[in-house]
């Protein structure tokens, strides 16, 4: 690219409604065109009223025949007194607009006056187009008096067409999620968090998609959300900003956001635009071959989740490890003294029994990776006065604290990662389970999943507001922990979920979270962009009964989306009558294991549905779905391969993506090298 990509967003709405205008209609005097061999952009009002007329790729037309009739941006602002004010177009005075080329970059910039202390002060709005790009980049500044802050910004704001058909809409939510496009409310998703794990939303019908993406290397907190009103969809990002953005008087908003239409599915969108984005990022950057991850994690193709260390539950460990056999990944909860989700950050001493556990496991040829919470502080625990987690704690404007409450009923606070208080208090916590314990990791829960928060605590080491501190803070926890306690000790961290920001920084995270109902689909959005990328495991929370079906549809998804297996409790797998169900996945890890060339540095291509004998059945709690499934991986070595799974108790003659028919055996799974 030749313009560096570090610029905000904002697509331009409109406040007129007027006639449809047309690719080859003829330019008013004022209009601002940007253009190159796939994009055109028209924008009216130069001097007069904004409007954003038509936003063409490659002879589509995007927006609705009357424009993007929404307001452009929002932002909040915050004045000495206490200013609080909420001001759109219509509440300033429009300036007009110009257009600048240097070096074969297009660029429109429009500006309002925004009206402070009886004086005006600009707004801009800018859309840079270079010749190779795809898509338009949107970016804003604005000046204000000093001791004025912007602390939020909506932008940009554009508005579509629906898409024809069957429209729906995209979030990044756990693996990704699919849901009907709405016409009178709204899908959003947080990032950074479970509800938005990449900085992107899309809009498809099966045949074509509009793409919608912040390029934001920083990870900072935002929400992007598509918009239902009727026939037309509002595409818009807001963020809650850094004060530190708003010093010396000037707001810049350091990202650009990006909009862009392909006449391809939703998956060769993502990969095309999203996928080289990454590329960009301290997070994805660097494949699974170049990271330093443990040995062990690579090759665990299984996970167990024990829970407590009661006689029953050891004696199903145990079990389980002698019948699937050395490589086993354990994720132990309950360890700790005290009840789970109370009195964090107090895990010692450790229950009865539990070293003794952890030894015997080991020798068994397990790897045992205790739950410990990064993100959370028990008001009611010794150690939040003794170690005054008072100053350690995320402040709201008002000066009162973040608290969330589980089902174990206890008031947890939200941590400030950036506190000097909470990474020595994980770092310590590591230090301590993995000498003491002598374990072969730590699973630290939160930090991949719960979202980020603003924070105005006066004494902290950040500005107030968002920003990119959040996710600095937690990297610098993280990296200080790996270089000084893990090294290349064949040690792994672990998380729960799956946000990007920190992929780099984990040897594995944990996917459970993602939304499965009538209502919502779960798409393989994360392993087209990151399976090269990461390790991860699991599928969705286990359910309580296995044999109806569910337990062995997650078996068979998790192998075909490249996710590690199992993540079940031991006592629950190892029961009489889930048989079939200890079979497959035992089958399936085993499978696994032979297929490192796709699962550890390989990258998912997409899933199919193969023809022949292949029955449809309704899994409980989750959708209908064929019994042999498949999916499209590329190995490390280039070569393209189909992966079968079959759930049934029965052989299955099927058909692949090109014709040739393969048998699969009952509860097993098959590879097929697809040939040049």
């Amino acid at each position: 690219m030749i313009m560096k990509r570090i610029i905000t967003s904002i697509l331009l709405g409109a406040v007129l409604s007027v006639a449809s205008v047309g690719l080859n209609a003829q330019a008013l005097p004022d209009d601002i065109v940007l253009k190159n061999d796939h994009v055109e952009l028209r924008f009216g009002g130069s001097e007069k009223n904004f409007f954003f007329r038509y936003f063409y790729f490659d002879g589509v037309n995007i927006l609705p025949s009357t424009g993007s009739v929404t307001h452009p941006w929002e932002v909040t602002l915050l004045g000495p007194n206490g200013e609080n004010p909420t001001l759109q177009p219509k509440f300033t005075y429009y300036k007009g607009g110009k257009f600048e080329e240097k070096d074969g970059v297009q660029k429109a910039t429009f500006t309002w006056n925004l009206v402070i202390e009886a004086q005006e002060w600009p707004l801009n709005i800018s859309v840079t187009l270079a010749p190779d790009d795809d898509m338009p980049h949107w970016t804003m500044d604005a000046s204000m008096p000093e001791g004025w802050i912007l602390t939020q910004a909506d932008y940009p704001r554009i508005m579509v067409k629906r898409l024809k058909g069957e429209a729906k809409g995209i979030l990044p939510y756990g693996y990704g999620a699919e849901y009907d496009m709405p016409t009178n409310s709204q899908l959003q998703m947080r990032y950074p968090s479970v509800t938005g794990i990449m900085e992107m939303v899309m809009m498809h019908n099966g045949e074509s998609t509009v793409y919608f993406a912040a390029e934001d290397t920083l990870g900072c907190n935002k929400l992007l959300t598509m918009k239902g009103e009727g026939n037309n969809v509002v595409f818009y990002q807001s963020a809650i900003t850094s004060y530190a953005w708003s010093e010396g008087g000037h707001f810049q908003l350091p990202w650009s956001v990006v909009m862009g239409y392909n006449p391809e599915n939703w998956q060769k969108t993502a990969v095309k635009w999203y996928r080289p984005f990454s590329f960009t990022t301290k997070w994805g950057e660097k494949t699974i071959a170049q990271r330093q991850i443990a040995p062990w994690i690579k090759n665990a193709d299984m996970w167990l989740r024990p829970i407590d260390v009661t006689p029953e539950m050891k004696d199903a460990l145990y079990k389980a490890l002698a019948y699937y056999g050395k490589g086993v990944g354990l994720h132990w909860y309950f360890w700790q003294h005290l009840p789970y989700d109370t009195n964090y950050p107090d895990y010692f001493p450790a229950k009865d029994g539990f070293k003794e556990a952890i030894e015997k496991s080991q020798k068994m040829g397990a790897f045992v990776t205790p739950y410990i919470n990064g993100r959370l502080w028990d008001t009611a625990n010794h150690t939040y006065k003794e170690l005054d987690g008072k100053d350690a704690s995320c402040r709201k404007t008002d000066g009162s604290l973040y608290t969330e409450v589980y089902s174990s009923k206890v008031i947890n606070t939200v941590t400030c990662p950036s506190s000097p208080i909470w990474q020595k208090i994980i770092y310590d916590l590591n230090d301590r389970i993995l000498t003491e314990l002598g374990t072969n990791g730590v699973y630290i829960d939160q930090i991949g999943c719960a979202a980020s928060v603003p924070c105005y605590a006066p004494n902290h080491d950040h500005a107030p507001g968002g920003g990119q501190w959040w996710p600095e803070s937690y990297r610098k926890m993280l990296t200080d922990i790996r270089k000084d306690l893990y090294g290349t000790k064949n040690l792994a961290i672990t998380t729960e979920e799956n946000v990007e920001c920190y992929m780099d920084l984990f040897d594995m995270m944990l996917v459970v979270n993602s939304p499965h109902t009538p209502y919502v689909k779960m798409i393989p959005l994360f392993p087209l962009i990151y399976s090269d990328r990461c390790v991860y495991s699991g599928f969705t929370y286990v359910p309580w009964k296995l044999n109806d079906g569910s337990f062995n549809y997650i078996t068979m998804k998790s192998l075909l989306w490249g996710s590690q297996l199992g993540w079940v409790s031991p006592e629950l797998l190892m029961r009489d009558e889930n048989h079939n169900e200890q079979v497959f996945l035992k089958n399936l890890a085993e499978f696994r294991k032979g297929q490192h060339d796709l699962f550890l540095g390989g990258n998912f291509i997409d899933e199919f549905i193969p023809g022949g004998d292949n029955p449809v059945v309704n899994i409980p709690n989750y959708q209908k779905t064929n019994v042999v499934m498949g999916a499209q991986w590329l190995s490390t070595k280039g070569r393209g391969a189909y992966i079968l799974a079959n759930m049934s108790t029965t052989d299955r003659t099927v058909t692949l993506p090109d014709g040739k028919q393969v048998t699969v055996k009952a509860l097993s799974a098959l590879r097929f090298n697809i040939k040049k």
